[in-house]
């Protein structure tokens, strides 16, 4: 039981990030559109990329892994 719930609160976690880094990166692009590309602007792309990068790749891990519940059974 504890397994499914750390498996679950994984892939939440992995979706969170991708929705996170997602909202950055699409935030970013709007400043850029109304607003003087500054150092601010890169820190977004850097950090909303990481953010969507880490999230993509756990839940590929979890995936190739077969640790997803669905799978393990």
């Amino acid at each position: 039981m504890e397994r499914e719930k750390t498996i679950s609160v994984a892939k939440l976690v992995a979706c969170l990030l991708i929705i996170a880094g997602i909202a950055i990166l699409s935030a970013t692009i709007l400043y850029f559109l109304t607003a003087p590309i500054n150092w601010i602007s890169y820190v977004g792309i850097i950090s909303g990329g990481i953010m969507l990068n880490i999230g993509a790749a756990a839940l590929f891990l979890i995936k190739k892994l077969k640790l997803d519940i669905k799978s393990s059974h």
